[in-house]
Parts: C-alpha cells; structure tokens; sequence
C-alpha cells in the first residue's frame, strides 16, 4: 500500500524540511490574474490612473468650495453686530419701541450651526458648548 506525502509527514513528523517546503500538494495556493495579458494590464492601468486624475480633480473642487466657504463666513462675521444699533438708532419708529437696557441685561444665546452635508459632529459640537454654558451661568 502506498502512502500519500500527506500520510508519511503525519507519520514522522521529522521530516525533510525540503520536503515540506516544496510539497504544493498539501497546501494549495490560490494565485490571482489581474491581466491575462499585457492589453489587459494596460488597460487596467490606464483605469486606475483615471481614477486618480478624477479623485484628485474632486480634492480640488472640494478645496475650492471650503475657501470659498469660509471667506464668506469671514466676510460676513461682523455683519450683524452694529446692524440691530443702527437700525435702532437711525428709525423714529424704533427708537420710540427700542428696550430699555436694564443693569441686569439678559442674554441671548443663538447657537447656528450648519446644514452643509457631513456636519452632524460640528452641530453635536455646538449643541454640547450652548448647553455647558447654559448649565455653568445657571440660566
């Protein structure tokens, strides 16, 4: 009866190393072909590169929208400070209905946060920092 090099190898475990190195019978390897020829392999390369000029050209318009984004949000940060004084100031109307500002002036928190896609973290943010502050000043 013949034994299989699987069965001698369980039998005597102290077998040739080279044996054991060169036996593909035991353990099958699986060996991929991404490009059975070299059309194919060009062309897969040519893909991939495409790819890339894509991915990068969205980088950049991303990057472009972010800049201008934010120098909007520059442009516009102290649009609002002096306009609620103005409008107050310069209108008879207003002027007449304007608050008194009392020496316990309250405060108005008005937490804006973001409907830009993918900021659920920043709002979560925001939302956190108005309710801490809220807790600390006890209002």
């Amino acid at each position: 009866m013949m034994q299989s090099s699987l069965q001698r190898m369980c039998a005597n475990p102290l077998i040739n190393k080279q044996m054991l190195a060169t036996s593909q019978l035991i353990v099958p390897t699986q060996q991929r072909y991404f490009a059975v020829s070299e059309k194919d392999l060009k062309a897969r390369m040519k893909t991939v590169n495409n790819i890339r000029k894509i991915t990068k050209a969205m980088k950049m318009v991303a990057t472009s929208k972010m800049k201008a984004d934010l120098k909007r949000l520059s442009d516009g940060k102290n649009f609002g400070v002096a306009g609620v004084d103005m409008m107050f100031t310069s209108d008879k109307y207003m002027k007449d209905r304007a608050p008194t500002i009392t020496s316990d002036a309250e405060e108005l928190i008005v937490a804006l946060t973001s409907d830009k896609g993918m900021c659920g973290a920043t709002n979560s943010g925001i939302i956190r920092n108005v309710r801490e502050y809220v807790k600390t000043n006890g209002r």
